[in-house]
């Protein structure tokens, strides 16, 4: 997925820059060009904030490198693992304690 956000970001910049490159050239009345130039700069927005959250290893609001170190460790089934311990709903029930 990084690969494909960086190349993606980096054809939108260049696109981005052409049509810059253009509306300095005196195409600066094109309205079609201005709102092309506003649709790249809000997916290039959008993109690097998705670019973000991939070097720091989040995704969906999911830290992978948490789950893949617990994954590593527990197996691919780990949800027990990092589950609460249960507890008594009464004080003679017994309850098995981790060690």
């Amino acid at each position: 997925m990084t690969t494909n956000t960086l190349n993606r970001i980096n054809g939108l910049s260049a696109e981005r820059s052409m049509l810059y490159r253009l509306a300095s050239n005196g195409h600066r009345g094109d309205v079609k060009m201005r709102q092309r130039i506003a649709e790249l700069s809000r997916e290039l927005d959008s993109l690097w904030e998705a670019r973000r959250q991939e070097r720091a290893g989040i995704r969906e609001g999911v830290d992978l490198l948490v789950d893949r170190s617990y994954e590593r460790v527990y197996g691919s089934d780990f949800d027990e693992a990092v589950a609460p311990l249960r507890s008594a709903s009464s004080w003679d029930e017994a309850v098995t304690i981790a060690a």
